[in-house]
C-alpha cells in the first residue's frame, strides 16, 4: 500500500482489501493454495514491487475453469527493470487455468505484448461515449484550460455544447413496447436464475460467473458506494437481459461506465432500452459522460452505430494466456469469447 501511494496508484482500504480475498466466493475452495500475489523485495526487507493476483470462475462447455487476474502492478522506477520477474511468475502459475489482464497501462503494454495474446474479439483501445451533463464536461474542460469563473462560464458554454451535441447526435433506436426496464439496489435469484440459463444456451463460450453471489462479491465497492447501476429488462415478469453500470472513482466527470450487458432475448436486441435509461439517469444525476470500452464486439453492435463519440486509448488494455494448449488453441477462436469489462479487474474497484 505504501508503494502505491508512493507513485499515484489506486490503494483500497485495508477491509476492502480483505474483502476482496476472503469474501471471493472461490476463496473457500481455493484457500491456502492460491498465491494472492507476488513481491520484489530489496535489501532490508523493502518492497519495490507488488503484482496482485484474484481468483475467479469461468464456465467453458460443461466445466468450470479458474482464472487469474493481474491486479495493482506496480515497481520503483529504479527497479523496473525487474518488472518481468513479476509477470513472468503470473502468467507461469500452476494455479489458473486461463490468466486475464485487462488493466494493462502504456508502460505495461510492451511486455504483455511478449507474453500474452491479445484477447481475439472487438477493439479494446477504443472507446464508445455519450456526454450525458454538458455543463460538467463543459466546466471540467475550462477547468483544464485555467481560465477564471470556471463555474460560472459552464452555464452558457453546457449550453452551447448541448445545441452542437443534439444537432449532431446520432438518434437512439426505438425502445420496445413490451419490455419493461427496472432499476434494482443489489443482485436476487433471478440472477441465478438467468446465469443458469444463459450456460445452457452458450455452453461454447468462455463466461464469467455471473450468479448472484459472484456479482455481489465483485461490485461489493461500487454498491456499498453508491456507484452502480444495475439494470433490468423484463417481458412479462421474466427478466430477459441486464446491464451493469459503474461510475469511475476519482473521475472529474463522473464518467459512467458500461460495465456488463447480458441478454436472453435473442429475438430482439434489448440493449436500446437499456441504453435509453442509463442515458436518462446519467443526465439526471449530473454523469459528465457515459462511456462502453471496447468495439465490435457482436452483441454491443447497436451501440456502436448510435454513439456520438470515440476516443483511442494509448495502449491495448485487454490480455489473456491459457496454460493448457488444447485451452489456448480453443480460445483464439474469435466464437469462443464474450468479452466485457467485468472480465479481468477493470470493474473491482
Amino acid at each position: 500500500m505504501r508503494l502505491g501511494e508512493a507513485y499515484s496508484f489506486a490503494v483500497v482500504s485495508l477491509d476492502d482489501w480483505r474483502d476482496l480475498w476472503i469474501h471471493n466466493p472461490l476463496w473457500e475452495r481455493l484457500g491456502n493454495g492460491w498465491p494472492i500475489g507476488w513481491v520484489l523485495e530489496a535489501g532490508g526487507g523493502e518492497i519495490v514491487g507488488s503484482f496482485s493476483n484474484v481468483p475467479s470462475s469461468y464456465a467453458f462447455r460443461g466445466e468450470r475453469l479458474i482464472a487469474a487476474n493481474s491486479r495493482g502492478w506496480v515497481v520503483a522506477p529504479p527497479y523496473r527493470g525487474l518488472a518481468l520477474l513479476l509477470l513472468d511468475e503470473y502468467f507461469n502459475q500452476a494455479s489458473a487455468d486461463v490468466c486475464i489482464s485487462t488493466t494493462a497501462g502504456p508502460l505495461a503494454f510492451g511486455l504483455l505484448e511478449h507474453c500474452a495474446g491479445r484477447i481475439p474479439v472487438g477493439q479494446w483501445n477504443k472507446v464508445s461515449y455519450w456526454i450525458a451533463a454538458h455543463r460538467v464536461v463543459a466546466k471540467q474542460a475550462l477547468v483544464r484550460r485555467k481560465l477564471p469563473f470556471a463555474g460560472a462560464l459552464a452555464i452558457p458554454a453546457g449550453a452551447a455544447l448541448r445545441l452542437t451535441d443534439a444537432l449532431s447526435r446520432k438518434p437512439l433506436p426505438t425502445r420496445n413496447a413490451n419490455v419493461t426496464v427496472e432499476a434494482l439496489d443489489g443482485f436476487d435469484a433471478r440472477f441465478d436464475a438467468f446465469w443458469g440459463e444463459l450456460c445452457r444456451r452458450r455452453p461454447e463460450t468462455l463466461l464469467a460467473v455471473r450468479d448472484a453471489a459472484t456479482l455481489s462479491w465483485h461490485f461489493s465497492r461500487p454498491l456499498r458506494d453508491g456507484r452502480l447501476w444495475i439494470l433490468t429488462a423484463s417481458r412479462n415478469g421474466r427478466m430477459l437481459a441486464y446491464c451493469i453500470c459503474k461510475r469511475q472513482p476519482r473521475s472529474p466527470l463522473r464518467a459512467m461506465r458500461l460495465v456488463d450487458y447480458q441478454t436472453l432475448g435473442e429475438d430482439v436486441d434489448l440493449l436500446p432500452d437499456l441504453l435509453h435509461a442509463a442515458l436518462e439517469m446519467s443526465a439526471r444525476d449530473d454523469v459528465g459522460v457515459f462511456e462502453n470500452p471496447g468495439r465490435d464486439v457482436p452483441k454491443m453492435c447497436g451501440l456502436d452505430r448510435c454513439a456520438p463519440y470515440v476516443r483511442t486509448l494509448d495502449n491495448w488494455p485487454f490480455f489473456y494466456r491459457a496454460g493448457d494448449e488444447r485451452l489456448a488453441t480453443e480460445l483464439k477462436r474469435e466464437s469462443a469469447w464474450d468479452p466485457s469489462v467485468f472480465d479481468g479487474d477493470a470493474s473491482l474497484e
